[in-house]
C-alpha cells in the first residue's frame, strides 16, 4: 500500500537542471548552525485533496478487491504510478535527513556545524540516491529520471525551509543563496558521477575538492570516505526495484561499521 506521510511539501520543476546555470562557492559561515534534525514543514511531495483520494482509491483496490489487485500490479499499473514514485522519492530523501548521523561527519572529517556543511553531508548521500534511480530508467523508461526530479525537488524545498528558519531576520539573502548552492550541486553531481565511474583515486579526487574542500591533509580519513561511499554505493546498488522505488527500506551503514576491519 502507498504510506500515508504528512505536511507534503509541492513540487518545485521538472527538470534539475532549471535552477542551476554555472558554478559558484558558498562559504560554510555564510550561514548559521545548522539544524540536523527532520525537516519542519518539508515532509513529502503533493497536499492536494486530489492527490490524496488517488491514494485511497488505490489503497482501496489493494484492500478490497484481490483479483484487480494482481492485475493491475502485473499491469504495472500501481506501482508505476506518479504517485507511488512521488511518495517514495520523498521517502528515500527522508532516510536521509533521518537515519544519517550528521555528527559523525562533523566530528570524524573535523568539519564545522553549520548549514553548509549539513548541505554537504546531504548532498553526498542524495547523490548516492540519484544514482540508484536512475538505474530503474534501464528498465523502467523514465521512471527513473522522474524519482530522480523528484528526490532533488523534496530535497530543495527542505533546504529552502531551513534556509528561511536561519535568515528570519534576513530573508533577502536566502534567494542568492540557494541559487548559489543549486550551481555548486549541479557540480557537484558532475564531479562525483567522474569519480565513481574510474577508480578510487578518481573518487577520491572528486571527495576531496567538494565534501573536503580541498582542505584535508590526513589520508587515512579520505581514505575512510572513498571506503564509506563505495559500500553504500554497493548497499544501494543490491536493493531490488521493490525495496527502492516501491517500498524504500535503506538501510544507511554508518561511519563506525566502515571503520570496522572486515
Amino acid at each position: 500500500m502507498i504510506r500515508a506521510t504528512t505536511r507534503l511539501a509541492a513540487m518545485v520543476s521538472r527538470d534539475i537542471r532549471s535552477t542551476t546555470t554555472a558554478v559558484n562557492r558558498l562559504h560554510p559561515d555564510d550561514f548559521a548552525h545548522a539544524d540536523t534534525g527532520r525537516p519542519s514543514q518539508v515532509r513529502a511531495i503533493a497536499t492536494g485533496s486530489a492527490l490524496f483520494s488517488v491514494s485511497t482509491n488505490l489503497d482501496g483496490v489493494e484492500a478490497k478487491d484481490g483479483f484487480l489487485k494482481r492485475f493491475v500490479k502485473k499491469m504495472g499499473w500501481i506501482d508505476n504510478s506518479s504517485v507511488r514514485l512521488r511518495v517514495s522519492s520523498c521517502l528515500l530523501y527522508e532516510s536521509v535527513v533521518d537515519h544519517i548521523n550528521y555528527t559523525e561527519f562533523f566530528h570524524d572529517f573535523d568539519m564545522p556545524d553549520t548549514f553548509n556543511t549539513w548541505f554537504l553531508i546531504t548532498e553526498l548521500h542524495v547523490w548516492m540516491l540519484l544514482v540508484r534511480s536512475m538505474a530503474e530508467g534501464a528498465e523502467k523508461g523514465a521512471a527513473g529520471r522522474f524519482m530522480r526530479n523528484c528526490i532533488v525537488e523534496t530535497m530543495w524545498n527542505d533546504v529552502t525551509t531551513r534556509a528561511k528558519q536561519l535568515t528570519m531576520d534576513n530573508p533577502s539573502v536566502v534567494r542568492p543563496q540557494i541559487q548559489q548552492l543549486s550551481e555548486q550541486f549541479q557540480a557537484a553531481l558532475i564531479s562525483y558521477d567522474e569519480g565513481i565511474s574510474f577508480d578510487d583515486k578518481a573518487l577520491a579526487a572528486a571527495l576531496w575538492r567538494r565534501f573536503l574542500g580541498g582542505r584535508c591533509e590526513d589520508y587515512e580519513k579520505l581514505d575512510l570516505l572513498v571506503g564509506y561511499v563505495r559500500k553504500q554505493v554497493a548497499m544501494l546498488d543490491q536493493l531490488s526495484r521493490y525495496d527502492f522505488a516501491i517500498k524504500p527500506t535503506v538501510k544507511w551503514a554508518s561511519l563506525r561499521e566502515v571503520k570496522q576491519p572486515t
